[in-house]
């Protein structure tokens, strides 16, 4: 790699680095751009000229932290699905409430983006989650024929994505979030399952 893409390279990282800090510190819906490159160590300009916008950034941190979940969702067993929603929400509260405090202004900053775009792309980056595991699933008989796993898939991302501007924002429990990523994906997936375990994922509504 050449000095100039490893300059490069450090500056993303610092100016990553800095917008997590940002909104971890912020007392404020949103941080300015001028307080990024300012935090950051770089010029004005070169947040738009690495990233394109604010909502690029921070969907640029989102991406790196759902990469890490989708490894430990792609390990579940796909032998029945009414475990693997069970398995999967466990993963995806637990991740995401270790660091709450930092999801609850991403949210927050996102949203004060006055755009949908950014909502739009974070559903985009959560839909990868669930696609490869649901073909597993189909793959292996848990999960019948029926509704494309990739329109499944972006049901659940919305699910989950709604559920944690929800219960991040209210500051609720670690377990109330489970079990309310695990309701919502249990109500989706409900309708697409064999009827034994349909039957299964109702009662495990809490």
């Amino acid at each position: 790699m050449s000095i100039r893409e490893l300059n490069k390279n450090a500056r993303r990282t610092a100016i990553l680095d800095a917008a997590r800090t940002l909104i971890q510190q912020g007392k404020s819906k949103d941080f300015s751009m001028p307080d990024l490159a300012a935090k950051a160590g770089v010029s004005l300009v070169t947040p738009y000229n690495l990233f394109g916008s604010k909502s690029k950034i921070l969907l640029e941190i989102a991406r790196a932290d759902i990469f890490q979940r989708g490894v430990e969702i792609n390990k579940l067993s796909a032998s029945a699905l009414d475990l693997w929603v069970v398995d999967a929400a466990r993963i995806l509260a637990r991740v995401f409430y270790a660091n709450r405090h930092f999801y609850r202004r991403l949210i927050v900053t996102l949203v004060a983006q006055e755009t949908a775009e950014a909502l739009r792309e974070l559903n985009t980056l959560n839909y990868g989650l669930f696609q490869d595991a649901l073909h597993r699933l189909r793959a292996a008989g848990a999960l019948p024929d029926g509704p494309p796993v990739e329109t499944i898939a972006r049901h659940l991302a919305r699910s989950v994505v709604v559920t944690l501007q929800d219960c991040l924002m209210e500051r609720g429990s670690e377990e109330r979030l489970r079990c309310e990523i695990q309701n919502g994906m249990i109500l989706l997936l409900a309708g697409c399952a064999h009827p034994a375990d349909k039957d299964s994922l109702l009662r495990q509504l809490a």
